[in-house]
């Protein structure tokens, strides 16, 4: 049935979108539904126009398959008065409903649609009517008028949809169009449809009749109930007690939920040393044959064994949920894991489990005997029990999670975001129920309103098909039971020409956009496969415009390409899953990192005026920019190169006794610009970077890099003392000559080098000119230069900034098992990274870190080290705990680690940074409220799962959360952190005691 249901739903959306009317209907899918028919009767139409009314409904009615448990009919009147002809429970039979449209006679007067839908609403759409909209049955209704409605329709008629109704409009005659549109659901192409005459409703009866059971067919799968697949894996070593309670709970929830191949399935394994299944989820047909099955289940437990939970998860995420064991994730079933577990497992768990959990698997622990700290290492947020009383999870099981805006996006509270969805072939109708799952979760979790957050989407195959526009909805409600019946059309893929329409005809203001108010301009590319045109100028041309691109690939999906279309950094903005089916998972950390990105472009004017006040205090400085002028780079790119440039100096003050700024560029032969003491003027240095012209040739970085020295001499000369000296070079191919030892000798000079690589830039190459890993930036396109400008300039400003400062800096670094030994490595490299900004002496800043999990570990108090060399020793010998994460816990425990008595300063600056990859498992507000009360300041940096609405009560403001989607991505928190740090500490004294 459901391959039938596919290929007529697939065949009636073709030939609607081409405009032809499908020959012959076939609603036989189209079988259960309630459709209420609102009919005008104003002194407008005729007698005899009311018998083609008439007509009309009785050919409707007999193509449909009536009945008490199938489509029920139900129909009002209207003109100024409303007139009840018959609610959707009077009539159970197709002869009794026939006979009843015959009785309906005109009632004459005139139109007023607005109140004739409140009434509708009111009285026909309800329980006590016969409405089954609780039964999750498709809610339709049909308003049929000729003419101009005298009373305001918008409001009641969005009511109505918003009640979950889908709303069509027939336009007979002079019908206003556009009050019609206000009625009707959207697109008006599919609801709304006008005609010249009464008679016209018989000849376009078999489209009319189409095209509402397309839409009972996409409504009804719609609000199918989704049912689930529960395994539970219970741990062979548990006691009789627990075990029997177990059992006995599970046997009343298989009732309960009437469990069945059919509806809810069920699989059990138990685990010790090793994993046993007793039966997979498609084993057991019916609720009588599973009841037998767990009556019969007996633990076979291995005394003196060790128990490996994180080697059963591996088996769960790898045998138990896959379609050939029973399980429907590919058809959009929720998956539950059940742990039962009498012990904390022998090996480490959190991995394991993050696995599973990222294949969109609810992970469930029950205690049959185990620490709930040992559940909370493997399980979903919210899911740890302290009983095997199965039975509790009855209505986790049977209700569906409603979507509602999730607390990372509360404060994204403004921005104009545009899905561009693939609907092309390789994808299939199955998949794109999952995709449309996905969008549906994505957009439940924005704060949808004309004033915050505008919504538009856009399919394309070959085409590009504009289907919500910026402007379209102005409510969640509404777009989101348009996503419901999202169409899907199949093609090929041209994601370049999408990318294009998008601009030209979606980020515009006449339909919704608000760039020009500085909104934030986003777009959400979701792709299965590799492009049949090119997406690289497009994109180009779309992040050149300020939007931000994320790309999401699923599947076949070319990383390649993905990565060329995203906006800078690419790690934060492209998504790749394996299957459709991990699109559950992924909605979690893409709605995530979207929030976190709008939230924190926000801010964005703040930090760069932070970063001038910081740069204000570069007393002096020579920066020398040396730019590539080589044939491989078009005109637009070295335009975004001089946009760079000015973009940086306008940062400084420039002047000849404070920042002085020259340039060279180069291809084969470096050629001086304007030196350093050619301006003091910045709009005159603006006009001698524009007046830059580009000629092309080879790539001698080397030879560039040699003409460097001469010109920092001269400097030195001119100012008539040495100060801090700056190279920025930006190159984008691999040079032809050697670049290391040129490199060198500057820095021997007391040159301090930025190299910045573009798109065919080579690493190893940038690393030999800068010096340092640190000072070595790449990007993809030089569409990103601007946003890394900060970056560099932070860089070069926070040496002044952090000089002289004087306060308490402690680490507390999650040290949880869930972090790998890599991440934890990086999360090492970041604390070195921010400790090498201030001075670490005795009168200056110390620096003290407790390590934190179930159990905390003091590695070193404030007043142990006066030197950097050793706290970069101590951090590199910490060792991972390797346990939960009770957050709480460690704050309550740190704080005294700010007291005199334990070497704090409580009369300087004291700050705690928190590093923490999860959730804390315990209650963290009032032991941060009792540390910010004592004049700690509290920073909080999360990485992957971390729950930024935790980060904000840990530190108090949302200023000063970080958070980011891996831990290579701490790297570009560095120069922020510690710029934050310096100037934060430095505003927070007097200057006497800084100095």
């Amino acid at each position: 049935m459901m391959g039938r249901t596919s290929l007529v739903f697939s065949l009636i959306v073709a030939a609607l979108l081409s405009g032809i009317a499908a020959q012959g209907t076939d609603c036989e899918n189209a079988n259960v539904a309630d459709i209420v028919f609102l009919v005008d009767g104003s002194s407008s139409i005729s007698p005899g126009n009311f018998q083609e009314v008439r007509s009309f409904l009785r050919n409707f009615i007999r193509a449909l398959d009536i009945g008490p448990n199938k489509v029920r009919i139900g129909l009002a009147q209207y003109s100024d008065k409303r007139r009840q002809e018959f609610l959707l429970k009077d009539h159970s039979d197709k002869k009794s409903l026939l006979a009843a449209v015959e009785r309906i006679q005109l009632v004459g007067g005139g139109t007023e649609t607005g109140k004739a839908i409140d009434f509708l609403q009111k009285q026909y759409f309800t329980k006590e009517a016969g409405s089954r909209v609780g039964q999750r049955v498709p809610q339709i209704a049909i308003v049929i008028t000729d003419g101009d409605s005298t009373d305001e329709v918008k409001e009641p008629a969005q009511k109505l949809r918003q009640d979950g109704v889908i709303v069509f409009g027939i336009g007979v005659g002079e019908a206003n169009r556009k009050q019609l549109e206000s009625i009707a659901n959207w697109p008006p192409d599919r609801f709304l449809h006008s005609l010249d005459s009464y008679q016209a409703l018989q000849e376009q009866m078999e489209m009319l009749l189409e095209t509402v059971c397309l839409s009972v067919v996409a409504q009804k799968e719609a609000l199918a109930e989704r049912f689930a697949d529960i395994f539970f894996l219970v741990d062979s070593g548990i006691a009789q007690q627990p075990f029997t309670l177990f059992k006995s709970e599970l046997l009343k929830l298989i009732n309960q939920i009437n469990a069945g191949a059919s509806t809810y399935r069920v699989g059990v394994a138990q685990y010790g040393q090793d994993t046993q299944v007793e039966f997979l989820l498609n084993v057991h047909q019916t609720k009588q044959q599973l009841l037998s099955a767990v009556r019969g289940f007996r633990l076979r437990p291995q005394p003196n064994q060790p128990h490996y939970l994180g080697r059963a998860l591996l088996d769960a995420n790898t045998r138990f949920f896959t379609s050939e064991a029973g399980g429907r994730a590919h058809l959009g079933a929720r998956q539950f894991l059940v742990v039962v577990s009498g012990r904390d497992s022998d090996d480490l768990v959190s991995k394991e489990a993050q696995k599973i959990k990222s294949a969109g698997v609810t992970v469930v622990g029950m205690s049959a005997g185990a620490s709930v700290d040992a559940l909370q290492r493997f399980v979903t947020s919210g899911y740890a029990f302290d009983s095997p009383r199965v039975l509790i999870l009855k209505d986790s099981i049977v209700t569906e999670k409603k979507d509602d805006i999730t607390e990372d996006c509360k404060g994204a509270n403004i921005a104009d975001i545009v899905f561009i969805v693939d609907e092309s072939g390789s994808i299939g109708e199955e998949n794109f129920k999952l995709v449309r799952t996905f969008l549906h979760s994505i957009v439940s979790s924005l704060d949808v309103r004309p004033n915050k957050v505008r919504v538009g989407i856009v399919t394309y195959n070959e085409e590009s098909t504009p289907q919500v526009y910026l402007d379209t909805f102005n409510n969640r409600k509404e777009i989101l039971q348009f996503i419901n019946i999202l169409p899907y059309r199949g093609g090929g893929t041209n994601t370049g020409a999408a990318l294009n329409f998008t601009w030209d005809n979606i980020f515009i203001k006449k339909k919704g956009s608000r760039k020009s108010k500085n909104v934030q301009q986003v777009a959400v590319v979701i792709t299965d496969g590799e492009s049949q045109d090119s997406v690289h100028e497009a994109a180009i041309r779309l992040r050149r415009e300020d939007v931000t691109v994320y790309s999401v690939g699923i599947k076949d999906a070319n990383m390649e390409e993905l990565r060329d279309m995203a906006s800078h950094p690419i790690d934060r903005h492209v998504f790749n899953v394996n299957s459709f089916t991990e699109l559950k998972s992924l909605k979690h950390s893409l709605q995530k990192v979207i929030c976190e990105n709008i939230i924190d472009q926000a801010k964005v004017s703040a930090r760069e005026s932070e970063t001038k006040k910081a740069c204000e205090l570069k007393e002096e400085a020579d920066i020398f920019f040396l730019m590539d002028d080589s044939g491989s780079i078009e005109n637009q790119d070295f335009e975004d190169m001089q946009n760079f440039i000015i973009k940086f100096f306008q940062t400084f003050k420039i002047g000849p006794d404070r920042v002085r700024v020259g340039l060279v560029k180069y291809a084969v032969n470096p050629t001086l610009q304007f030196d350093l003491t050619a301006s003091s003027n910045v709009d005159n240095l603006k006009k001698s970077v524009k007046n830059i012209a580009h000629e092309g040739g080879g790539t001698e970085t080397g030879k560039a890099l040699k003409s460097m020295g001469p010109h920092f001499r001269r400097a030195m000369q001119t100012r008539g003392h040495k100060v801090p000296e700056y190279l920025i070079v930006i190159t984008d191919g691999k040079s032809t000559d050697d670049v290391k030892a040129p490199a060198e000798e500057l820095r021997r000079q007391g040159v301090i080098i930025f190299a910045i690589g573009v798109k065919d830039s080579n690493e190893v190459e940038l690393k030999d000119i800068a010096g340092d890993p640190k000072r070595t930036i790449q990007v993809n396109n030089f569409d990103a230069l601007k946003s890394i400008n900060n970056d560099i300039i932070r860089e070069i400003c926070n040496e002044d900034v952090c000089r002289d400062i004087q306060g308490d800096i402690f680490f507390l670094a999650d040290g949880s098992e869930s972090i790998s030994k890599d991440d934890f490595k990086k999360m090492k490299e970041f604390m070195k990274a921010v400790i090498s900004k201030p001075a670490i002496e005795q009168n200056k800043v110390h620096i003290g870190l407790m390590q934190f999990s179930s159990d905390n570990q003091l590695e070193f108090p404030l007043s142990r080290y006066y030197s950097r060399e050793g706290i970069l020793k101590a951090i590199d010998d910490m060792t991972q705990l390797d346990q939960g994460t009770l957050t709480g816990k460690a704050l309550t425990e740190v704080s005294q680690y700010f007291d005199k008595t334990n070497g704090g300063r409580p009369d300087v600056s004291q700050r705690l940074i928190v590093l923490t990859d999860g959730e804390a498992k315990d209650e963290v507000i009032g032991p941060a409220e009792a540390l910010r009360k004592k004049g700690v300041v509290i920073y909080a940096i999360g990485v992957v799962d971390a729950n930024t609405t935790q980060l904000a009560d840990i530190s108090g403001s949302t200023d000063r959360v970080y958070s980011e989607k891996n831990f290579d991505a701490l790297k570009d928190l560095e120069s922020k952190v510690a710029l934050d740090l310096c100037r934060k500490s430095k505003s927070s004294f007097p200057k006497n005691t800084l100095e």
